[in-house]
């Protein structure tokens, strides 16, 4: 078992450091490689059993998959007003620190979550549209409709943005006049 500890205790301090260069996600993994790469060098050099290695790397590798993955995956199963889909695509867009997000799935979720009326998946719709988030390319064109949209809402970022896109800024030699 004294790999399994020394194995947690470097895959900690490993994930630790890595999250100082927002890699957040990633210490499981790195718990899980320590733990292992632990095992193997205690099975080779000291002959000792390598199976309580390979079981806590399963079961942190188990947590890391719940953690990250499980939730996003069930929220996008089983989402059916706006707001749940707003839920799944954000869900599907950050887990694992968007290294594994499905842009494409959460733009999905994000754009059922719009069409029923949900006001900040109306102004991701448009960013998405806008900026070219999400995998979708810049459209600014696509993007006035869900703007106006916004705006009409009440929602003060769509009428900036409608003013900043598709308004040149006036001449302020004019406005001293």
């Amino acid at each position: 078992m004294k790999p399994v500890f020394i194995g947690f205790a470097l895959g900690l301090v490993l994930g630790i450091f890595a999250s100082f260069f927002y890699l957040y996600s990633f210490w499981l993994p790195i718990t899980v490689v320590c733990i292992l790469s632990c095992g193997i060098v205690g099975r080779l050099l000291f002959k000792i059993k390598i199976m309580p290695s390979i079981w806590s790397s399963l079961a942190v590798f188990s947590i890391y998959l719940g953690i990250f993955f499980a939730p996003a995956e069930i929220a996008a199963a089983t989402a059916e007003s706006p707001t749940e889909h707003a839920k799944a695509g954000h869900l599907l867009a950050t887990r694992g620190g968007h290294f594994f997000g499905a842009d494409e799935r959460a733009f999905e979720h994000y754009l059922l979550a719009a069409k029923g009326g949900h006001s900040p998946s109306i102004m991701v719709v448009a960013n998405a549209y806008l900026y070219g988030h999400y995998g979708i390319s810049r459209d600014t064109s696509a993007a006035r409709p869900w703007l106006m949209w916004a705006q009409s809402l009440g929602i003060e970022e769509a009428r900036k943005s409608l003013l900043d896109t598709y308004h040149y800024p006036k001449n302020r030699a004019n406005q001293a006049r």
